[in-house]
């Protein structure tokens, strides 16, 4: 108990969980996809208070100083004021006015749709992002324990070299082997060395960059741990059901989706603009007057009041072609938008079929490498046994070292490789893989 480092001290190991959750909480891109869906309740309201009636209350005070050095006589003639003094007076006036659209040609409904699509487009934006940040960490994740995987290796392989310089020295001493042997043997574990120093900064360098895709800055030193999900044969994967599934759920065409809904809903707003409008108002004014500062900052002034009511008719009969140039401009927002669905289909049809086959090719290597290694562990394992009996040299013991090393590094790419075709697929896809570990 009393050699138990402190918990500040010890170091954390994230699981993929753990950095998912960092990501969806301080990843920026996330975080600003997720900061436009504020602009929703407050665009609804707007389009909801379009109907309601406008008001407006005005108030006023006003103080007048006037000093004149000529007057007129009673024939409009100038003459000298015989009284030249400052003449002050005061006003105070308040204005209150309401208005109501009765009726637009339909534009606010059709501007409420909009917004309500915008909003749509919006919760489709983050769920693409979300998936994308998923991704981009479920990646580096798995990238992280690739290299601690390659680094463990590395470090037994250097375990078996020093192993194989122990036997090395001791067929040496014997009179069986050579000082060429032991100097080889030297050589082949000071390289080794190196090369663990290698996989010991490609590790650093992976958490790094999972650092930095959870944007954990403050969070101290930590390691990776979790179960990974093993390789299937994606043969019985239906192409045409995942294509299909692809264009139904992905996040991406649905969010291009409601941007055509938009179009629809603008362009249907805009040709409400050639419409009649009706609209109905009443306006209250009240002020007063008075010499010096009597009537100055009066609330509520008594001396003249006005009221009036209103119902007005707007005909639109000529606005210097706006009106069509705004409809042109909606009418290509509109088919621009329908293009951008079409190309993203084309767009999701090809990546689905395209890292379909990168997953079967991955898969396809994954089974060749892990057979490839076992054949060269198996070569090693005799390789070892004849060089004790000294029936193999040194030389071909390194080669039989080299090539177990190599294929096993291979078999490890080849794991993490069919690991992050699969994500790369069911980010696409927008959802879980038949037989594959759902998307995180």
């Amino acid at each position: 108990m009393f050699a138990t480092a402190p918990l500040e001290a010890q170091e954390r190991v994230l699981s993929l969980e753990d950095a998912l959750e960092l990501a969806r909480q301080n990843n920026p891109l996330l975080r600003q996809a997720m900061n436009e869906l504020e602009l929703t309740p407050a665009g609804m309201r707007a389009a909801w208070g379009a109907f309601l009636p406008t008001f407006s209350l005005s108030l006023g005070t006003d103080l007048n100083f006037n000093r004149r050095l000529q007057a007129e006589d009673f024939f409009g003639n100038p003459i000298a004021n015989p009284n030249v003094e400052w003449v002050t007076a005061s006003s105070s006036s308040q204005f209150a006015s309401a208005d109501l659209r009765l009726f637009e040609g339909g534009a606010r409904f059709h501007q409420r749709g909009a917004e309500r699509a915008r909003g749509i487009a919006r919760e489709r934006g983050v769920e693409a992002e979300l998936i994308a940040t998923g991704a981009r960490v479920a990646t580096s994740f798995h990238e992280t324990i690739r290299q601690s995987d390659l680094l463990e290796l590395e470090v037994a392989i250097l375990e078996g070299k020093r192993l194989d310089l122990e036997s090395t020295t001791r067929l040496f001493e014997l009179a069986v082997g050579s000082r060429v042997d032991v100097l080889a043997a030297e050589l082949e574990v000071q390289r080794q060395e190196r090369a663990v120093r290698q996989a010991e900064s490609e590790h650093a360098k992976a958490v790094l960059a999972l650092r930095a895709e959870i944007v954990a800055p403050d969070m101290g030193e930590f390691t990776t741990r979790g179960t990974l999900p093993e390789p299937f044969d994606p043969a019985a994967l239906d192409e045409t059901g995942l294509i299909g599934r692809a264009l139904e759920q992905s996040p991406v065409i649905l969010q291009n989706r409601a941007q055509v809904d938009v179009g629809r809903a603008s362009l249907s707003a805009v040709r409400s603009a050639r419409l009649p409008t009706i609209s109905f108002g009443t306006s209250f004014f009240q002020n007063a007057y008075g010499q010096e500062y009597s009537a100055a900052f009066q609330p509520f002034s008594t001396d003249s009041r006005r009221a009036n009511v209103r119902l007005s008719l707007s005909i639109p009969v000529f606005t210097g072609f706006s009106a069509e140039r705004d409809i042109a401009n909606a009418q290509v927002e509109l088919a621009n938008a329908e293009e951008g669905v079409r190309q993203t289909r084309l767009e999701i049809e090809r990546d689905v079929r395209s890292r379909l086959i990168d997953l079967r090719g991955a898969w396809d290597s994954y089974r060749l490498a892990e057979l490839s290694s076992e054949i060269a562990e198996e070569r090693l394992r005799l390789a070892r046994e004849g060089y004790r009996l000294t029936t193999v040299t040194f030389a071909d013991l390194q080669l039989a070292i080299e090539g177990a090393a190599n294929e096993r590094r291979t078999a490890i790419d080849a794991r993490y490789d069919f690991i992050a075709a699969r994500i790369e697929l069911e980010q696409v896809v927008g959802g879980p893989l038949d037989g594959g570990t759902p998307l995180p």
